[in-house]
């Protein structure tokens, strides 16, 4: 063999093993980004739960809130007959960080309408519903659950998933609040419960 084929074929090994080492280093790299990526994946659905679970705790606090409040003031002297929206805003039963401005209506978080009116469940007006408007699909079912032992009755928009005095129908609870992007929900509470 001549000393130029020799250096040439040495050459050529180095050459080779370069490219070889180059090609792991890049696979190393793309290796590392799916794993990054993976890894940012999951903080961003963690997060976005952590936020909807956060929103839906909210919403659920604010609901008990003005049910608890409506049941004390108006509750115990049988006077849901007479409560609207404008009553329940402007005697606080609705929390003035909800009101709209100084008018008579309220706003929930999720910018939907908050609505009060009598209802009757069993006897006229022995009950009050509250109306809690523009409730995202993804929190609606949770929403609903989580008042489901305040309430007498409730609907999703004007479908019954928890008919009066019983307990909550998951299959109707289910359809209804994945029918639409969002919904209201109403909730009937009072006297009997």
């Amino acid at each position: 063999m001549s000393r130029f084929s020799f250096v040439q074929s040495r050459g050529f090994k180095r050459t080779r093993s370069g490219s070889r080492q180059r090609g792991v280093s890049i696979i190393s790299v793309l290796l590392g980004l799916v794993i990054a990526a993976a890894v940012a994946a999951v903080i961003y659905n963690q997060y976005t739960d952590s936020q909807r679970k956060a929103r839906v705790e909210a919403a659920q606090a604010e609901i008990a809130s003005m049910i608890a409040a409506a049941q004390k003031l108006y509750g115990n002297v049988n006077q849901y007959g007479a409560v609207t929206t404008a009553i329940a805003v402007q005697s606080g039963v609705v929390p003035a960080r909800l009101r709209v401005g100084t008018t008579s209506t309220a706003q929930n978080l999720y910018n939907g309408p908050i609505t009060f009116g009598p209802a009757t469940i069993t006897t006229a007006s022995d009950s009050l519903t509250l109306g809690y408007g523009a409730v995202r699909r993804e929190d609606c079912q949770d929403l609903i659950l989580g008042s489901a032992a305040l309430v007498r009755s409730a609907t999703v928009g004007t479908t019954s998933v928890k008919p009066a005095d019983q307990p909550v129908i998951l299959a109707t609870l289910g359809t209804a609040c994945d029918a639409a992007a969002s919904s209201a929900i109403n909730l009937t509470f009072g006297r009997g419960q």
